[in-house]
């Protein structure tokens, strides 16, 4: 979910392959990230009949006009004439918020459409595609005859809405991890203390990637020793977020006015996970708050921890469709261990904190044999700064 390539627009007539088409379209999407949930990011670009481009639009906001409909809004038929519309997900079949892009297409002079994934949301799922054959429109998944090129950018095609195609393929919350190492792994000093490991500008891009997911998550101890925001600040987005809290003793409920998240967030946007079996003592806990966050009851394990796949369940019911995990130690560690994330952004900083007097982010997680190692898939790097950044999924 992180904008790691971006791709220029063209000038008017230049021609592309199909290639370079789809993978134009993958940069537009990108540019709606932090404003589209729970939709899907979505990116278009129009050729004409002979290959030359003509425009191309994204999916700007949630309940705004989708990709198809800002790539094709300022050209005019004539222009349409036999041209070719790239688009990174199936047209959309259904009226919702806007109305079916694939109706919209069907009456345009368009020759084709190539489409790179189909949209596992059952209102669409080829519904789309069938409805542009009816209209005479050819429509097909996008293929490439360059076999490495078209696993490349079916990949892309694949993270560019990766939340997206999980929430509707599993039916669960997308987990990001992020973590600030030293180069020996280290995330914090034994007091907890950890500002900042890493420079001003890899703490920017972390409030970017705070803004594409529906809420950032930590644990108490974060809150009890920084006391953070958790808000977004990013010299060029402006949005409120959500946060979660796991407090699963609610030992910090109490205190929930006096903490830095009261000061900058409505309170119905913070959710403060706690164990169900507290429930009695919580609700009489919060006829004493004058402000109190949302109260998520969650089961707890064997062990008196909360259990995480039940508390991202309850995420996923009240309308949370991505968390990013940001700490701390324990509680990265700990969605690791139950292999609940699907995102990892991990920036280290060129310093050297030494196990003794710090602490790790994999300090739960134990394995006995290398053939059990966790391996990161389809890595990615940045720099930032002095600081360096890998991402790549579970």
């Amino acid at each position: 979910m992180d904008m790691i390539r971006s791709v220029p627009v063209p000038a008017l007539g230049t021609k592309l392959s199909a290639e370079e088409a789809m993978r134009l379209a993958i940069s537009e999407a990108y540019k709606g990230a932090t404003r589209v949930s729970p939709n899907p990011l979505v990116g278009a670009v129009i050729l004409d009949a002979q290959g030359g481009f003509l425009s191309a639009g994204y999916h700007e906001f949630y309940g705004g006009p989708h990709a198809e409909v800002n790539a094709l809004k300022d050209l005019k038929p004539e222009q349409l004439q036999g041209a070719h519309a790239f688009v990174t997900l199936e047209p959309c079949a259904h009226e919702g918020k806007t109305p079916s892009c694939a109706k919209m297409m069907a009456k345009l002079p368009l020759k084709k459409v190539t489409f790179g994934l189909i949209d596992p949301n059952p209102l669409v799922a080829g519904q789309g595609a069938e409805i542009l054959r009816q209209a005479g429109i050819e429509a097909e998944v996008f293929s490439s005859a360059d076999p490495v090129l078209e696993a490349k950018l079916k990949l892309a095609l694949e993270e560019v809405c990766e939340a997206f195609l999980w929430n509707f393929r599993q039916k669960k919350v997308f987990v990001s991890l992020k973590m600030a190492s030293s180069l020996d792994g280290q995330v914090a000093l034994k007091s907890g203390e950890s500002q900042w490991i890493t420079g001003p500008e890899s703490r920017e891009y972390v409030h970017y990637i705070r803004a594409c997911h529906d809420a950032i998550l930590v644990g108490k101890g974060t809150i009890e020793f920084d006391n953070p925001s958790l808000n977004i600040r990013h010299p060029t987005i402006s949005k409120k977020n959500k946060v979660v809290v796991i407090d699963g003793e609610a030992e910090l409920l109490g205190k929930f006015a006096h903490l830095k998240l009261a000061d900058v967030h409505d309170p119905a946007d913070v959710f403060w996970c706690v164990a169900e079996e507290l429930q009695e003592k919580v609700e009489a806990l919060l006829q004493s708050l004058g402000r109190a966050p949302q109260i998520v009851y969650v089961k707890t394990r064997v062990s008196g921890d909360l259990d995480l796949q039940d508390l991202l369940a309850k995420l996923y019911s009240k309308g949370i469709r991505s968390v990013m995990v940001e700490g701390g130690a324990f509680t990265a560690s700990s969605f690791i261990k139950e292999a609940l994330v699907n995102r990892i952004y991990m920036f280290q900083a060129p310093i050297i904190m030494g196990s003794g007097g710090a602490r790790s982010w994999t300090e739960t997680i134990r394995i006995s044999a290398m053939a059990d190692k966790l391996q990161i898939r389809n890595p990615r790097y940045l720099t930032f700064g002095n600081d360096f950044m890998i991402t790549g999924t579970f």
